[in-house]
């Protein structure tokens, strides 16, 4: 049996943002899709032991990991173990021939995503109400539910005001501005040629929106 370990969060999308997400712990992670579930183990950013099983077909090691590659959207599980719990999870896996050969695994095909599509990787993160790209208080892409010309000219009075108060304490330039509420809460973080505005509900993990942020920013 596989241990169940302390759940640490869960990611619903693409198998990169779990790849991003996982890139300095070792985790057990599982995922569940619309017609089947699996299992992987996650060391610093690599699959090590990888298995899914969808409407009776079992996918183990390279196979499993070529699958989650290609899939849009699975909800992830992310849990960090024990050393127990640990060999445990290894001892499993290995019975089963769950392990990842990485010297004969195909090298992962880079895609680039569109403006769209980046902003609809943010708002599946938890939490996210709305999300949209601006420029000189004028929204430009938007995906969610909110007044998005209002957000946009909102978000560029705070962004002036914050680059301002940057500049004036001489700590560099402005990276990100993060405004928390008991209603909620709102970021601003450079996108391209633009810049994010991001509304989220007071409960949401800011740690994976973040990182879904800067996976974006890199794409």
């Amino acid at each position: 049996m596989l241990p169940e370990g302390r759940q640490v969060a869960n990611i619903n999308g693409l198998f990169k943002e779990l790849i991003e997400f996982t890139g300095h712990i070792i985790a057990g992670v599982s995922a569940r899709g619309p017609d089947g579930e699996g299992y992987l183990l996650i060391e610093k950013g690599i699959p090590a032991i990888a298995q899914y099983n969808e409407n009776g077909t079992d996918l183990k090691g390279n196979d499993a990991v070529i699958f989650f590659r290609k899939q849009p959207f699975l909800e992830y599980t992310v849990s960090s173990y024990n050393e127990s719990e640990l060999r445990d999870a290894i001892t499993h896996s290995i019975r089963n021939k769950w392990l990842v050969d990485h010297k004969s695994l195909p090298a992962e095909e880079k895609t680039t995503l569109s403006e769209e599509e980046k902003l609809e990787k943010i708002l599946r993160q938890p939490g996210v109400i709305a999300v949209s790209s601006f420029f000189e208080g004028f929204p430009i892409n938007s995906q969610g539910d909110g007044d998005f010309e209002h957000a946009a000219a909102i978000a560029e009075d705070l962004l002036r005001a914050g680059a301002r108060i940057s500049n004036d304490l001489g700590i560099g330039l402005l990276e990100q501005i993060i405004l928390e509420t008991p209603e909620g809460k709102c970021i601003l973080a450079p996108f391209e040629d633009l810049y994010l505005v991001v509304l989220t509900s007071t409960d949401a993990n800011l740690g994976l929106i973040r990182l879904a942020i800067k996976g974006v920013q890199k794409q």
